[in-house]
């Protein structure tokens, strides 16, 4: 309205319309695009021309304006500001030499700008129209899923922290479970609202970097990463619904992770446009461990040994066909893996069984040799074949070949022989006779035997490698300590440790045991199952038992003939053969 009221002028005020003023102050994408606008306007503004002929006239322009394919916020309304200025006025014309009337001007009182709200149509916020989402979220590190593989999360430590072991493995797997439920279900008009442009915002730390998602098919779900894979933004919906349970994987990258690397730490921040004040940040953690895919197997040839013959001491050894049946023991260590040498020096270790807690020989090494690695000297923490035995086994093997007790099993009647003078000759067996026909079990943890520790280095080892010792069983311990002992076995354990300054370093399962079956010649145990006294005494046992059972029932007249009573009175007739008389004598004799 004009002042005064009777001051009527014909003026043109140009008109703009502007969209999203305060959200593209902040920085935001505007929303809508103006229809009708010139090539030279932005999509969020739009000029018009009114022309306004005098006091109280009217005149109307109208502005129309879409909605972009990709909006994002319907939650927040749209802003519209409209902006008037005077562009000219119409004036008459004025004699020259005369002041023509002044042109009207815009009054300061009030502002040239109008502002007004679009509200979208808000639908899943309740009674109130306010949408207060409870947003929630939980994680797990695992193995990354194939498509048709199930998710499978690392293991937790002591601390109830999961441990992602680092071997070949090239990714890990984050799973993510965000959820809008009611925080109260008592109470569900509280919360639990649709979240409107729900988003997952990920930071990666230097170590990982993101490589890809997987998630439900029928989801709207979107992720994108940066250049560098430093970060990723994660759509979760627009709007992530009021119950709605959403679970995807976030697959990550482990290329930069090095030796020095001992955790995990990835930030996850959830964001809404909805009303829920209390989202912040976690930290979605894990511990790293570098395991070495180092293992070690072995195996005993043969694996299954006889003793028999007869006892000999140490002196009366002069080759190794004296001692006993030979064996070989192989170890093979593998790591499919990197190199050790930048992560430190691993050893094999191999708890060798030599002698019994009194002394007594068992496996008698004679030699070893490592395969696979050139340069790999193994030690022993005692000297092998002590007894020099070996050296002689060469020069002297024709001529123990045919004397010596271990080939009995081929002639039996040396057997025999070597059996009998055993049996006069040998000592008191360490194995009570309770405990005899029994399995016994040698082994060194258990305190039944003596072990000495072979040791090889495996400096910058990768590949495969190869152990071999050989050795001798002791015939003559056998026969002194277990000659009626069924079978034994015998325990010869090897493992694998690592010396490194890397305190997350560590080894899974790298370790095993080789049982060796050892069983006594036919007819060893079977002379020594019972004693002949022992024999003796029972026959002489059971025959006084069963002279006391007789005289038990003699004493209570169970051998005496009891008097027969007879039952029945019986009556012995004789028939005696006599003439008969005739009809006429009879007749005679009845009238007398």
């Amino acid at each position: 309205m004009a002042h005064p009221q009777t001051y009527s002028p014909h003026i043109t005020l140009g008109v703009l319309f502007e969209a999203d003023t305060e959200r593209r102050k902040l920085g935001l994408p505007h929303r809508v695009n103006f229809l009708g606008r010139t090539g030279a306007e932005p999509e969020y503004q739009h000029s018009v021309e009114v022309d306004l002929r005098g006091q109280l006239r009217t005149s109307c322009q109208m502005a129309t304006f879409q909605l972009q394919d990709t909006l994002r916020d319907k939650l927040r309304p749209i802003s519209i500001s409209v902006t008037h200025s005077i562009k000219r006025a119409r004036l008459s014309n004025v004699p020259s030499g005369q002041l023509g009337p002044l042109l009207p001007v815009l009054s300061t009182a009030t502002s040239n700008t109008l502002q007004t709200e679009v509200n979208f149509l808000r639908e899943g916020c309740g009674e109130d129209k306010i949408c207060q989402s409870n947003l929630q979220l939980s994680y797990r590190f695992g193995t990354r899923p194939a498509p048709a593989d199930a998710f499978a999360p690392l293991p937790r430590d002591d601390d109830d922290m999961q441990v992602f072991s680092l071997s070949n493995q090239k990714a890990v797997a984050l799973e993510v479970k965000v959820t809008n439920l009611p925080s109260d279900p008592r109470r569900p008009q509280d919360d639990g609202d649709d979240a409107h442009a729900a988003q997952l915002l990920v930071a990666l730390p230097d170590t990982l970097s993101y490589s890809g998602f997987r998630g439900p098919q029928d989801k709207q779900l979107v992720c994108q990463a940066n250049q560098n894979g430093s970060r990723a933004e994660c759509e979760l919906g627009n709007p992530l619904k009021r119950g709605a349970e959403l679970t995807f994987y976030l697959i990550l990258s482990t290329s930069g992770i090095t030796i020095e690397t001992t955790d995990l730490s990835v930030t996850l921040q959830l964001a809404t446009i909805s009303e829920q004040p209390d989202l912040k940040p976690i930290k979605a953690r894990a511990k790293v461990v570098i395991e070495l895919p180092l293992s070690v197997t072995g195996v005993a040839r043969p694996h299954q040994l006889f003793f028999s013959g007869a006892v000999r001491g140490e002196s009366a050894m002069t080759s190794l066909e004296d001692v006993g049946s030979p064996v070989e023991y192989e170890f093979t260590v593998t790591n499919p893996g990197q190199s050790l040498q930048t992560l430190g020096s691993a050893f094999l270790n191999v708890m060798w069984p030599h002698e019994l807690a009194n002394g007594k020989w068992l496996l008698y090494p004679t030699s070893m040799q490592f395969k696979g690695h050139p340069n790999t000297r193994c030690t022993a923490s005692e000297p092998l074949d002590v007894l020099g035995l070996n050296r002689n086994s060469h020069s002297q093997a024709a001529q123990h070949s045919s004397s010596h007790s271990r080939k009995g099993r081929s002639h039996p009647e040396e057997q025999d022989r070597i059996l009998t003078q055993s049996i006069l000759g040998r000592t008191t067996p360490a194995v009570a006779a309770s405990e005899r026909k029994k399995s016994l079990t040698l082994d060194c943890l258990l305190g039944s035997a003596r072990c000495m520790l072979i040791q090889c280095p495996l400096h910058s080892f990768a590949g495969s490698a190869t152990l071999k010792v050989q050795a001798r069983l002791w015939n003559s311990t056998f026969l002194e300590e277990f000659p009626s002992v069924s079978d034994l076995e015998l325990l010869v354990r090897a493992n694998i440790t690592v010396k490194s300054t890397i305190k997350h370093l560590m080894l899974r399962d790298a370790a095993s045991e080789i049982p060796l079956r050892i069983y006594p010649e036919h007819g060893i145990s079977d002379q020594y199952g019972i004693p002949w006294w022992i024999i003796l005494i029972a026959v002489l046992a059971g025959i006084l038992v069963l002279a006391l059972l007789v005289c038990l029932l003699w004493k209570c007249g169970f051998f005496q003939r009891s008097e027969r009573r007879p039952q029945y009175e019986t009556e012995y007739y004789r028939a005696h053969l006599q003439v008969q008389p005739s009809e006429a004598e009879k007749q005679a004799a009845d009238l007398h």
